[in-house]
């Protein structure tokens, strides 16, 4: 959710995958924290030896019930495996429970998430005292180690100090690859992308760190979570600004 937050989205929700039993930690948890309206549409129980789906429409109705008298829902449906008799039987079921309630209106917060979500304002350090860190050991211009795998191309090896400075407490990892000597873009696309298909690392939000904005674009569009970008200036002048905004 925190990846799509900044688009205010009218309702967000689960779908397919899963049957009803198997997403129901999961909608808690999104109906826990969603700003918005909740909606599930769950399939027929899981996919059986032969491609079907086994739940009936009582299965489905006893599960999403449970939904909906927990008040997590907004709007209920069905997905694979669902029939017309299912979604009567849901009806039939739910009619006569409350939809969630919108949640207040809080604090304004800055809100991050790589797999795992991050709020900035939560962190705190040994002293109780507010304070985020920030992992700069991906930083070309701030590690010579760092520098030398890169230049030489060895982003496994990469991957491992980002690893390391997650598994140091790094609450998010920045990443800069801007040098003379590499393409800073291609550079930038190929690491956010090994980086993404390692847990380790991309639980972590991401600051993607350079001072060319085509830089930033292309390891913002590589991100699978709500990154950091860091920076765009108004050297070029209020609307070029705006337009990079």
């Amino acid at each position: 959710y925190a990846s799509i937050r900044h688009a205010k989205p009218m309702c967000v929700g689960l779908n397919c995958a899963l049957g009803a039993k198997q997403m129901a930690p999961f909608l808690e948890r999104l109906s826990k924290v969603a700003e918005c309206f909740v909606h599930v549409y769950a399939n027929a129980g899981l996919p059986n030896a032969m491609g079907g789906y086994d739940d009936t429409p009582d299965d489905m109705a006893k599960d999403n019930y449970e939904f909906a008298s927990k008040g997590l829902v907004n709007m209920i449906g069905g997905c694979c495996g669902s029939t017309p008799p299912h979604i009567k039987a849901i009806r039939a079921a739910t009619r006569s429970c409350k939809p969630r309630p919108l949640p207040m209106v809080g604090q304004p917060k800055m809100w991050l998430s790589g797999l795992e979500d991050l709020v900035v304002e939560d962190q705190r350090n040994h002293l109780g005292l507010p304070f985020l860190n920030i992992g700069e050991r991906c930083n070309i211009a701030g590690s010579l180690k760092f520098k030398r795998l890169i230049v030489n191309g060895k982003y496994a090896e990469a991957m491992d100090v980002a690893k390391q400075q997650v598994m140091d407490g790094a609450h998010v990892v920045d990443i800069n690859l801007d040098d003379g000597m590499i393409d800073g873009k291609a550079a930038m696309e190929k690491f956010v992308k090994i980086a993404i298909t390692e847990p380790d690392i991309s639980k972590a939000p991401f600051m993607i760190d350079s001072s060319k904005f085509e830089i930033l674009e292309a390891g913002i569009k590589w991100c699978q979570g709500k990154c950091v970008a860091n920076s765009i200036s108004l050297k070029g002048g209020e609307e070029e600004f705006i337009r990079h905004a």
